[in-house]
């Protein structure tokens, strides 16, 4: 059974709101099929390496493509 889209993208905001190293980055998620997809402009590369951590360990994600940028 594949979990729906707004879940796993609710899951993934929400752990990042929880996360010191995410809380406040603003990350854009699209989620289609297992695939997660992170754009957008962050801080810092320990930024964009959390963020893909969190979305890598939700249920459901396969795998996770990195667009985030340093800006």
């Amino acid at each position: 059974m594949e979990i729906p889209v707004s879940s796993v993208v609710k899951q993934i905001y929400e752990q990042f709101d929880s996360d010191p190293r995410t809380r406040g980055a603003i990350i854009d998620i699209a989620y289609h099929q297992g695939i997660v997809e992170l754009t957008g402009k962050v801080k810092s590369a320990k930024v964009i390496e959390a963020a893909e951590e969190i979305a890598r360990s939700q249920p459901g994600v396969i795998s996770v493509t990195n667009e985030l940028k340093v800006g």
